[in-house]
């Protein structure tokens, strides 16, 4: 969040900009190394899980795990998981050096099979 992200502001409304712009008040140069560990473990773990179920405990764990990391950017707040959300489905259109620095978070297997694991969560409940 520390970085010069101006170019993303068009993926969010302007209610759900000013509200990150109050969250990043929350954000720390720790935030951000405990944030990144949190990702990057939590990326190798479902690549790791790929193959199983998406609606095993397994599968949906990973999965819970994942929606509380958004939430730690998000706060749980609606407009700006929305704008998030917009964001990285547009992830070929970022700008090089946020492209460049997403490279170890690009399986788009553990997108596709995290995706799956939200969608068989919300039939089973």
């Amino acid at each position: 969040m520390q970085d010069n992200m101006d170019w993303s502001k068009k993926y969010y409304s302007e209610e759900a900009q000013a509200k990150t712009e109050e969250r990043k008040k929350l954000w720390s140069a720790e935030n951000q190394e405990f944030w990144s560990k949190e990702w990057s473990d939590l990326f190798g773990d479902v690549e790791a899980a790929l193959g199983e179920n998406p609606a095993n405990a397994k599968a949906q764990a990973l999965a819970a795990r994942w929606k509380k990391l958004v939430e730690g950017f998000t706060g749980g707040d609606q407009q700006i998981t929305a704008g998030l959300s917009k964001m990285y489905q547009d992830r070929p259109n970022w700008p090089a050096n946020m492209q460049q620095r997403m490279q170890p978070f690009s399986n788009k297997k553990v997108w596709e099979f995290i995706q799956e694991a939200f969608a068989a969560g919300k039939t089973a409940n």
